[in-house]
């Protein structure tokens, strides 16, 4: 019995410690660039992976797959999004399946994606510059799972919980 409450507890805690992103693609991302460096050169950073997170605020799907208009926010090393009060400003992911607007829209992402470049567009009534991104993973969080999201939970039984910031 004393075997099965450890093994139990052990499986529990290993699923608070599932990472968003898988380690392989993990092991591509380019920790060294920030950002603020890809917004000011895109171009400079094609062919390289980086780990990327934020709320995505618009989704065209063309022929080819979809196009994902994500607010940067900070992430933590592992690719979970530790903030959502700043933004460093706006990117673009190319994603090879169709996504659905009425579920992504709105919801935060966090993904491992390959710069392919820059793309200029209107926001509002301006001209921006967008990094352009082609999606190798992508990790949509659910709801509960937002950093701005109560940790405290109430209940009855017996549970146990692991947070990592």
């Amino acid at each position: 019995m004393r075997l099965l409450v450890l093994l139990a507890t052990a499986l529990l805690g290993c699923t608070a410690c599932t990472l968003p992103i898988s380690q392989p693609a993990l092991d591509l991302v380019d920790r060294d660039i920030t950002f603020a460096a890809l917004r000011q050169d895109p171009d400079r950073y094609i062919g390289t992976y980086l780990l990327l997170g934020g709320a995505i605020v618009a989704v065209r799907n063309t022929g080819t797959g979809s196009e994902l208009e994500v607010v940067q926010f900070a992430t933590d090393r592992s690719g979970r999004i530790s903030a959502t009060d700043n933004s460093g400003g706006r990117f673009l992911v190319q994603v090879a399946t169709f996504s659905e607007p009425a579920v992504y829209q709105g919801r935060l992402v966090t993904l491992v994606g390959k710069v392919a470049g820059q793309v200029q567009a209107r926001l509002d009534e301006i001209d921006y510059l967008y990094p352009l991104l082609t999606a190798h993973e992508l990790h949509l969080w659910k709801p509960e799972e937002s950093p701005d999201a109560s940790r405290v939970r109430f209940g009855f039984g017996f549970g146990v919980g692991t947070v990592f910031h």
